[in-house]
């Protein structure tokens, strides 16, 4: 899974800063970018850096969500009281 994340950051990446290049009229570097050919550009490392960051918050988001979702999380008839009540957010 974590290489499918990783793979998927880097794909919108590529396109990402090919586009921006394709923008500035540097369909040059936009091909180079758009091919795989240019993954160690500065452009390249710092998007592909920012999208999975932004990937894995939404996945630690969609984690906690799933918590709260499930009954058990706000059981009151648990040993301790709910874990709901445990959880400082």
């Amino acid at each position: 899974m974590a290489n499918a994340a990783a793979s998927h950051s880097l794909a919108a990446a590529r396109a990402l800063v090919a586009e921006m290049f394709n923008s500035m009229r540097r369909t040059d570097l936009g091909a180079l970018v758009a091919a795989g050919e240019a993954d160690d550009f500065p452009e390249v490392v710092i998007a592909r850096t920012l999208l999975q960051e932004q990937a894995d918050q939404t996945a630690r988001q969609g984690e906690a969500l799933r918590q709260y979702a499930d009954p058990s999380f706000w059981d009151e008839e648990s040993p301790g009281g709910a874990l709901a009540a445990h959880d400082r957010g």
